[in-house]
């Protein structure tokens, strides 16, 4: 594509969007790809999803409970002995909550528009109901 000196800015950036890829792409799908297995991504901002999130928090929560001396080298220490304590059973406990958490947001989402029925407002009633039929509804 060519450019001119005496486009303005938004043209160009207009023919920069139209050069961008409409998808990302990344090298580790294609490597994956070539061995048979699918990366599989979390939908964004949905932290909740990723077991390495609560090992994570785990970590983190053991070198806040016996860090007393707050210096890096010991924090660093705290950090690897508690990495070496994550067994491949609080990885499975983690995985299932995970999974459970998932399953229950998309039960919440399918049955949401199941449990909320539309309701419909009429702007503009038309003219067949008139003030003495509401004042015949309002003696019932």
């Amino acid at each position: 594509m060519d450019f001119s000196p005496v486009e303005t800015l938004s043209e160009l950036r207009e023919k920069v969007k139209k050069l961008m890829p409409k998808e990302k792409k990344y090298k580790l799908d294609k490597i994956a790809l070539q061995m048979c297995h699918e990366v599989v991504r979390l939908p964004p901002y949905r932290c909740q999803y990723n077991l390495i999130e609560l090992i994570w928090a785990r970590v983190k929560g053991k070198v806040a409970e016996k860090n007393n001396t707050f210096r890096m080298s010991d924090v660093e220490m705290l950090v690897y002995i508690a990495l070496n304590e994550v067994t491949t059973e609080d990885w499975a406990k983690c995985g299932e909550h995970c999974n459970k958490i998932q399953e229950d947001d998309l039960i919440k989402e399918c049955l949401r528009d199941e449990i909320l029925e539309p309701i419909i407002i009429t702007i503009n009633p038309d003219d067949s109901s008139t003030d003495e039929d509401d004042d015949e509804d309002d003696n019932f």
